[in-house]
Formats: C-alpha cells, structure tokens, sequence
C-alpha cells in the first residue's frame, strides 16, 4: 500500500453514514456519539478505517477504532490507533490514555497494559455498554 494514498483526518459530515454503518457491523460503543471525536483514514480518498478519541477530562478513551474488512492485515488498525495516541499526547501529555476492548493483543503491541484499577465510568461501561461477554472485556492503560 503506497504511503502517498494514505491520509487520517477529522471525520467530516460525509463520513458519517459510514461510520454508523461500521459501528453497528462491528458491535463497537455507539454511546454519547460527538461526531467532533472520530477520525478517518483514508485510501486514495476512499474512508476504510475510523477511530474516537474522547476526552473525559480526567483521562482520554480511545474507542470505537475499526478497519473495512478487506483491508485488514496491511497496517492500516495500527496506523490509526498510534494516530489516535498522538493526537492524545498532543492535547495533553499529562492525561492517561484507556481503551475498553477484547483485542487485548492488538493493543498490547502498541503499548498498552492491562489494568485492573482505572475510571469508574470505563468500569461501567465494561460491565453494561459493551455487547460482548464483560468477562472477555477488559480495560487497557496505554504505557508507552
């Protein structure tokens, strides 16, 4: 995948009904939805990726990050994912990074733990908001 098709950029009113789309398909968190959060990733102008980056005040929450199926596997999750980190570190270095997930591997790679103690609202969200099995959920702290 040529790195000049390639772009990430703050969602636009277009990109909407592709991200609600994704986020019902995927089974990702649709609550509170601020269209100001999500970012895209786009192929040669084509949006094939998304994520959310919310700030919570306390801490920021990397949610709701999803790849088309076919364009898995050629980099473009983590790409996204380190964008989001970024963005994150360049609002406010000071402020933990959280992500509520059952990709724990994906997110270990990248530089995150998971953690047992983090915001009560993330906790809530694990064990009620999340359409999965709250046991195969877990809460990661980024650490890198």
């Amino acid at each position: 995948m040529s790195e000049s098709r390639i772009a990430i950029c703050r969602a636009e009113k277009k990109d909407r009904p592709y991200i609600e789309e994704k986020l019902k398909k995927y089974i990702l968190d649709a609550t509170n939805i601020d269209w100001q959060q999500f970012f895209v990733l786009r192929n040669s102008g084509k949006t094939v990726a998304f994520g959310r980056l919310v700030d919570h005040g306390r801490y920021f929450e990397l949610a709701s990050l999803g790849v088309d199926y076919y364009h898995r596997g050629k980099g473009l999750g983590p790409r996204m994912l380190s964008f989001l980190v970024e963005q994150a570190r360049q609002l406010d270095r000071s402020k933990p990074i959280y992500s509520v997930t059952h990709r724990l591997g994906f997110l270990e790679k990248a530089g995150f733990k998971e953690v047992r103690v983090c915001p009560e609202d993330l906790e809530y969200k694990r064990n009620y908001i999340c359409k999965l099995d709250a046991s195969k959920i877990k809460i990661m702290k980024y650490c890198g």
